[in-house]
């Protein structure tokens, strides 16, 4: 007896049936369609930031097709964010990519960094805590960045901390060093903090 398909089978499948025989049914995957959005969304990640108005264009052709697609939404956050300083735009395309995929990893590093543009701390935070966890991501940069969010908290003992272990998970020897440079930049800003109060407080003394 052959199975029944309804139209919803059909209309809701991302696939477009041919022919059923018995329970069996043989299929054939759009798959050009795929390949070209994807062969664009490489090209548009090439051009960054050489040729914006290229990858532009690209990228809205890819959303314009298929507006599911996470790496599309990603880089134009980040078009928004850091070539046009739209920040309101770039948080949309942000929020729309860990929406559609929220295993895509590098949507977690520049959307905190905007959060902490916006200086939304909090959210901010959160966001870095979540990234972290997800297999694959950048731990060394995720962990560098939370580090940036305790320094504004001017939790400096912290924000050490962080670039610490931001250091310990990098494999990069030029940010290794950098991250370096970052520890005792923070430590002095500290020792800096640590002096001017004490100052305050020996001018109160004397009033």
């Amino acid at each position: 007896m052959q199975s029944r398909i309804r139209k919803k089978d059909i209309t809701d499948s991302p696939t477009t049936l041919l022919k059923q025989s018995g329970n069996a049914l043989i299929i054939k995957t759009n798959k050009m369609a795929i390949d070209t959005q994807e062969v664009l969304y490489i090209q548009a990640l090439d051009n960054y930031p050489f040729d914006i108005e290229q990858c532009i264009e690209k990228l809205q052709y890819v959303i314009g097709a298929n507006n599911t697609h996470v790496g599309a939404h990603y880089l134009m956050g980040r078009i928004y964010m850091e070539q046009l300083d739209d920040y309101k735009n770039a948080k949309f395309y942000f929020q729309m990519a860990l929406h559609l995929d929220h295993t895509f990893t590098p949507t977690y590093y520049y959307y905190a960094e905007l959060l902490i543009l916006l200086n939304n701390y909090q959210e901010a935070e959160r966001v870095l805590d979540i990234g972290i966890t997800i297999p694959g991501s950048d731990k060394a940069s995720l962990e560098f960045l939370k580090g940036i969010l305790f320094e504004k908290y001017e939790m400096y003992t912290t924000a050490k901390k962080c670039f610490k272990a931001a250091k310990r998970s990098a494999l990069n020897t030029n940010f290794r060093s950098f991250l370096d440079k970052e520890i005792d930049r923070v430590t002095s800003k500290k020792e800096e903090v640590k002096k001017a109060s004490k100052s305050k407080k020996k001018k109160k003394n004397k009033k």
